[in-house]
């Protein structure tokens, strides 16, 4: 089963697909990734406003 192949089943054959794209839960995981950059640079510039 491929971690980032958006379906429950997996994919159904063995052979490797050239220049596939990426499934919806490697969007999710960057987008979420970036959102925690973007959340830990403002806490980052908060704090140091503060002090």
């Amino acid at each position: 089963m491929d971690f980032f192949d958006g379906e429950w089943g997996g994919r159904d054959d063995n052979s490797v697909d050239t220049g596939g794209g990426c499934s919806w839960v490697t969007v999710v995981l960057i987008g979420f990734a970036v959102l925690i950059l973007i959340l830990m640079n403002w806490l980052w510039d908060l704090l140091h406003r503060l002090i």
